[in-house]
């Protein structure tokens, strides 16, 4: 068994290290390439060459990489786990995992070997989240309220670590992509009924409503369409809805154009917002959601056709339209395949709340 050395920075106790509970520290600036590379190792054939990409894209789209922590051999110059944290919108943090190798000619470790690995990542993880659960020194004066990573099916040697940590599964997620392509059908098969009126967040600002009123009936009708939804229900009352909110708008592009909601009258019912990607050059379906008093009607269906169709005829993008369902939504999965969506990846998301709302 090693025996790590600690570092003041790690956020662990005090005291000698023990065999038994290995150390994570904070990784220094001259590590951080070399941490990358642990990083992608498990996937990479040639992981200082992915490193580099991995570095060079972050600063690109400028992510930051300074919040890692990981397990050293003795010396020092081994990097043998990594947890990586970036920071999102919304107090949320995307934490990033080593894992077992799946390279060709490489095997995963097994049993004391594969313990200790575990071991290693339950600590990484857990100084992770221990430093964002408080105020971030230089980060944010604000904890984290929401840690979560989305794991490959395969990875469940990570899956146990991270339950040992307190993260819980939120079922899978299953990643739709609709080619770029015309709607199927005439316009009139995907009509919404005349007493339902269709209003994106640019008319609205148009219209002369402030940006704190239309965040107002953005959070409204997000609050209404999680009352008994069957996407991913265990998130609901983890973060406030204004938290949400501000992740949604972080993903890709935010563009006001693309986001619409769904008025019975002056109450907003539905809501369908979509972000522009440019690095894949597709459109992300973000989030679609009815309240209760527009489920059962064809509503959704037809939200659906209609938002589908308008940003078809303003954007056409090569990678065409994505999105993320919870399978275990039945009925949300049957709407998507009918709209022509298909599933091209499975992630499984685990998900741990931090700082208390």
């Amino acid at each position: 068994m090693t025996t790590f050395v600690g570092d003041i920075d790690s956020g662990s106790a005090g005291g000698r290290p023990s065999p038994r509970q290995p150390v994570a520290v904070f990784i220094p600036p001259e590590l951080r390439l070399a941490a990358c590379a642990r990083l992608v190792a498990d996937h990479a054939p040639e992981p200082q060459m992915a490193a580099r990409r991995f570095v060079e894209t972050a600063e690109e789209l400028g992510i930051d990489l300074s919040l890692m922590w990981g397990t050293l051999d003795p010396s020092r110059t081994e990097i043998r786990q990594i947890c990586l944290a970036v920071l999102g919108a919304g107090r949320t943090a995307m934490l990033f995992l080593s894992g077992d190798a799946r390279r060709k000619g490489i095997f995963p470790p097994a049993g004391a070997a594969a313990q200790e690995a575990n071991a290693e990542r339950l600590a990484v993880v857990e100084a992770a989240c221990r430093l964002l659960s408080g105020p971030i020194p230089g980060k944010s004066p604000f904890g984290v309220r929401l840690a979560q990573l989305l794991l490959e099916p395969h990875e469940t040697s990570v899956l146990l670590a991270l339950r040992r940590a307190g993260f819980r599964q939120l079922g899978d997620l299953a990643y739709m992509r609709r080619e770029a392509a015309p709607i199927q059908g005439s316009r009139h098969n995907h009509a919404l009924p005349e007493n339902l009126q269709l209003v994106s967040v640019a008319d609205m600002i148009m219209s002369g409503r402030t940006s704190s009123e239309v965040d107002h009936v953005l959070v409204d009708v997000l609050e209404g369409s999680y009352v008994d939804t069957r996407d991913c229900p265990e998130l609901c009352g983890l973060r406030d809805a204004s938290d949400v909110l501000e992740s949604h708008k972080a993903v890709g592009r935010f563009d006001p154009a693309l986001w619409w909601v769904l008025f019975e009258g002056d109450v907003p019912v539905g809501c369908a917002l979509f972000s522009v990607s440019p690095e894949h050059d597709s459109l992300e379906l973000v989030y679609l959601g009815l309240c209760v008093s527009a489920r059962g009607r064809g509503i959704g269906s037809a939200l659906l056709g209609v938002t589908l169709r308008a940003v078809g005829d303003r954007v056409m993008m090569s990678g065409g339209v994505t999105c993320a369902v919870d399978t275990r939504n039945t009925a949300a999965l049957r709407l998507y395949q009918r709209a022509g969506f298909r599933r091209f990846s499975v992630r499984i998301p685990m998900i741990r709340p931090l700082a208390s709302l």
